[in-house]
């Protein structure tokens, strides 16, 4: 049975049709994979603060070691020092190293867009990755309390300190004390703290005075942040569903009270963030910086961004898609203050693109031109570059904080004091963030704690005048992630963008061959349409001298004999 030209070029249409849907097909799913992005659609899915969620889970009670190293700076010249023979001289020893549990409790939905939690903390002591029993190991260091009491007298006025001189005198206070290391992180007996608890029970709730002890005294605060505008729109939908079923009047009273400091917000400069504070125990500022509720007469002036919560972060969890420009305020009660943080170079942590971030220059300076560091001058009096006043959450003791040695800080801090020796490598501080999901990675929180002593109307005492004496200096470190958040990483980030944009190619590339060999197939068609067979046409000149009988019989049909003897010929196939 023979084909006919009409049945060849239908099937050859049908073909090139298939050929050209196929194609289409191939590069249409390949544009709608970029538009879509499944890997991005997995990560806001699986990644984003939802109730349930698997970066819900991991906030929750997150599975990372995190470890808070302690040094301690023994002063070794005690005698010498109070003869005032020499420089006061210390001696770092540590690390002491206790491991921090988070968990964050009573997690809430609100619908307004908001999450509020509490995040409660412990501590644990590690021996193993300790230098020594901090309950065994003594060392010689300032009595905090008696030069404490007595700095923050002077501070207040001259009768008052000579009125605290003469009280202190009759308790016969050692103005060094030798106590174990665990005494002085955690809580040793002071007749001057003990008297204070007595007193005044309402202010000093406490009774032993220890450093970590006063840092770690977090309580019980109710912090809630910004949830990303995805998970407010969910939640807005949610909402909606359940006012169709309510009353009116209801509705209208759930509006009013959730929406309320959404309203009052909009009227401010500062940007809702994904993840970032919103308020604090209600306050959406620091009150003891001087911050006021927003209905405060004076409120637009004493308000500034020095004493705002609102745009921080609490540590834990950072927005997503961190661009290299991004400056992040970071907040602990531990610090009473924000610590700015900015990008410092790229890099990557176990095969995974890592951004570092380091503490900003100027994270411990004061001035009364800055809004952002002014809150923290005191009467018009701003403390030495490098040091953070933390008297208002320590009782108006005068301490400080800084980064360990006095990194960054005035030169003369560190001068002053024999022994500190300020290096990048050991005292900066470090947090490494992946930044599409931006969680931390790594993080080394290094800060030095200080106590400012003026005491210059007490002659016993008169050796610490106007000295600024470490105490202690705590890092807080997060050394790796759990492997599954690794292998996570890596999936996400590291695996899934190489093998999507290998299959969007390998979809292009097969839809646009299929496109050209449809094309090619219809342009022979058409040639192949046109084509008329003459068997003259297929013959070529050769060194070919004779012709067999039977074709020579088949071409003088179409005459011209006298060509066909001359001429040596070749038959050429013709497709």
């Amino acid at each position: 049975m023979t084909t006919t030209p009409a049945f060849t070029m239908v099937s050859k249409r049908k073909r090139v049709v298939k050929l050209c849907c196929l194609g289409v097909l191939f590069l249409t799913l390949a544009y709608a994979i970029i538009v879509i992005d499944p890997t991005e659609v997995i990560v806001e899915d699986k990644l984003s603060m939802y109730e349930g969620s698997y970066l819900n889970r991991l906030w929750k009670k997150p599975p990372l070691d995190v470890f808070i190293s302690i040094y301690v700076f023994n002063v070794t010249n005690p005698e010498a020092f109070m003869r005032g023979e020499e420089r006061l001289r210390v001696q770092e020893i540590g690390p002491y190293v206790y491991q921090e549990f988070l968990e964050h409790r009573n997690s809430t939905f609100n619908p307004n867009g908001t999450l509020s939690f509490v995040p409660v903390r412990r501590q644990v002591f590690v021996p193993e990755r300790s230098v020594g029993d901090p309950k065994a190991d003594r060392i010689m260091i300032p009595n905090i309390a008696l030069l404490g009491v007595s700095s923050a007298a002077y501070r207040m006025s001259t009768f008052a300190a000579f009125a605290v001189a003469a009280a202190l005198k009759p308790l016969g206070m050692e103005p060094i004390l030798n106590i174990t290391t665990h005494d002085l992180l955690w809580g040793y007996d002071d007749p001057l703290v003990r008297i204070a608890s007595t007193l005044l029970p309402e202010l000093i709730h406490f009774q032993k005075l220890g450093i970590l002890d006063r840092m770690f005294d977090d309580g019980f605060d109710t912090v809630t942040i910004n949830l990303p505008e995805s998970v407010r729109n969910q939640q807005q939908d949610a909402e909606d569903s359940i006012n169709d079923d309510v009353s009116d009047e209801l509705a209208d009273s759930m509006q009013e009270e959730y929406y309320h400091d959404i309203v009052s917000r909009s009227k401010t400069e500062e940007p809702i963030r994904d993840y970032s504070i919103d308020v604090w125990n209600g306050s959406p500022g620091l009150a003891h910086w001087g911050y006021v509720a927003k209905d405060h007469w004076d409120a637009d002036r004493r308000n500034t961004p020095c004493n705002t919560l609102q745009g921080s972060y609490d540590g834990s969890v950072f927005p997503r898609n961190i661009s290299k420009t991004e400056v992040f305020k970071v907040y602990r009660k531990a610090f009473c203050r924000t610590l700015p943080i900015a990008f410092e170079r790229e890099g990557e942590v176990d095969g995974i693109k890592a951004y570092w971030f380091s503490i900003q220059e100027n994270a411990f300076e004061s001035s009364i031109d800055d809004p952002y560091t002014s809150c923290y001058c005191k009467n018009n009096q701003c403390l030495p570059k490098g040091l953070g006043d933390l008297s208002p959450c320590w009782y108006n003791i005068p301490v400080a904080v800084s980064l360990p040695h006095f990194y960054k800080g005035d030169p003369t801090l560190s001068q002053a004091i024999d022994g500190l020796s300020p290096n990048k490598e050991k005292h900066d501080a470090v947090i490494i963030m992946q930044p599409q999901l931006g969680i931390p990675m790594k993080a080394n929180i290094r800060v030095q704690i200080s106590l400012l002593t003026n005491v210059s109307f007490n002659s016993a005492l008169r050796p610490f005048h106007n000295t600024v004496i470490p105490l202690i200096w705590a890092e807080m470190s997060l050394e790796k992630l759990t492997p599954e958040l690794i292998l996570l990483l890596n999936l996400l980030f590291g695996i899934a963008p190489y093998l999507q944009t290998g299959f969007i190619c390998l979809l292009a590339l097969l839809g646009a061959s299929l496109l050209a060999t449809a094309a090619l197939v219809l342009l022979c068609s058409s040639e192949a349409a046109t084509f008329e067979y003459d068997p003259r046409k297929s013959i070529r000149y050769s060194t070919v001298n004779m012709i067999p009988y039977p074709l020579r019989k088949e071409l003088e049909k179409y005459g011209e004999p006298e060509i066909l003897r001359r001429e040596p010929l070749l038959i050429e196939n013709c497709a």
